[in-house]
């Protein structure tokens, strides 16, 4: 009889936990993103199935590469500004020297959605889409340099 509420505290404790692991957050910085490699694709909006490659080479600094889309192949390095707007949020803005376009992103580092507006001389694009984390820099087999919500969800290169 003893051995029940025993069983049933350690049950608790490990569903507690459990809950409590998992509803842990992640306290993603700007300068978190130098050195990594999103790849980015449009879901909903105007340019569904659109992809990105985006470069982040400096804490001003990224290069785009459009992967697929009608940029396809188009390749720029420019500079952006990104703001911490959340504990795992995080947005960036730039202009495109190439397309003429104001890019405006933001980030959910804890979902990895992502949010976007695109502004043209004539038309706004609002986009929804996703991201993944392809590589760092200096790829480390450990990926210490990674925030904790990133591991497994990055790809070596």
């Amino acid at each position: 009889m003893r051995k029940i509420p025993i069983l049933l505290f350690f049950f608790l404790s490990i569903v507690q936990g459990t809950a409590f692991g998992m509803a842990q957050q992640v306290d993603i910085r700007p300068e978190d993103l130098v050195g990594k490699t999103l790849i980015e694709t449009w879901r909903r909006g105007s340019i569904v199935g659109a992809s990105y490659r985006t470069d982040i080479l400096t804490s001003k600094t990224m290069l785009w590469s459009s992967l697929t889309g009608r940029t396809k192949g188009n390749v720029e390095e420019v500079e952006y500004a990104c703001i911490k707007v959340g504990c795992e949020i995080l947005q960036m803005s730039w202009r495109e020297k190439t397309t003429g376009s104001r890019a405006i992103i933001t980030y959910n580092f804890k979902t990895m959605k992502m949010y976007g507006v695109i502004v043209e001389e004539d038309r706004d694009y609002l986009l929804k889409g996703s991201f993944s984390i392809e590589r760092t820099r200096d790829v480390k087999k450990d990926r210490k340099d990674l925030p904790k919500l990133f591991k497994g969800k990055t790809r070596d290169e």
